[in-house]
């Protein structure tokens, strides 16, 4: 997944509570009955023990500096209501790790290693706040609460809605396709408005690693109307005006 570190966005429905090393008494199964939830976090190895009556499970965040435990609901429609472990690693990107209470076991139900904030309506579905660099993607998974899976759901498109200003001349192109022909040759000092984004294009870098930052394609429009694309590396340096943090 595509995200650099910034801010914490914090968002929030259907959240029922959120501690760091406490205790929690809260009916995760809908059977009336309160289960006792207790998280523990270490901050010197980064390293959890979740217990929820008699069970207990261990694991590990990536890096964090501290950690919470909030309870959701993703389907309403399950009776089961989720656990969210959360790690504050760098630049407060939060590692999150799901659980739900079955039949008096603890199983695990998914992964989100590296976000700022989701929010859950009950509909099935998590919107994930993604920092790219100078704007947030909304990125969406679907949770199969029958195979306790986390499956992300691609668009073609994630809306942008940043302004900038042209810097240096270059290029929007027609069609997202080096080849196609010019849209427009933009002037310095003139408006744009960068509509939206196909983040699914993937380069190399120079010692063949995967980039799948720099190609992604976004359209602009100009403030006199006009419209055309341009891969993030053909404007990254020629605009003025985006908030760059990563």
């Amino acid at each position: 997944m595509k995200i650099l570190i910034f801010i914490l966005f914090a968002v929030s429905a259907t959240f029922y509570g959120q501690s760091r090393d406490s205790v929690l008494k809260i009916d995760l199964n809908f059977d009336r009955e309160e289960e006792t939830v207790k998280f523990i976090y270490n901050t010197d190895g980064w390293d959890f023990t979740l217990k929820i009556n008699d069970q207990s499970v261990t694991g590990n965040f990536s890096d964090s500096y501290d950690a919470a435990i909030e309870i959701i609901d993703i389907n309403r429609n399950d009776n089961l209501k989720e656990v969210i472990l959360k790690g504050y690693g760098p630049s407060d990107q939060t590692d999150m790790q799901f659980f739900q209470y079955i039949n008096g076991k603890i199983v695990p139900c998914g992964h989100l290693p590296s976000n700022f904030g989701i929010e859950v309506t009950g509909n099935g579905e998590i919107t994930e706040y993604a920092w790219m660099g100078f704007w947030t993607a909304k990125i969406k998974y679907d949770f199969d609460t029958k195979n306790k899976t986390l499956t992300r759901i691609d668009e073609e498109f994630y809306e942008v809605n940043q302004e900038c200003e042209v810097k240096n001349p270059f290029k929007l192109l027609v069609k997202r396709d080096d080849n196609s022909e010019t849209a427009v040759t933009l002037k310095p000092k003139t408006k744009l408005t960068i509509v939206k984004a196909d983040i699914s294009p993937l380069c190399k870098y120079e010692d063949g690693s995967n980039d799948d930052f720099s190609c992604d394609w976004f359209y602009f429009r100009t403030s006199d109307g006009k419209y055309g694309w341009c891969r993030l590396k053909n404007f990254q340096e020629n605009v003025d005006g985006l908030i760059w943090a990563g």
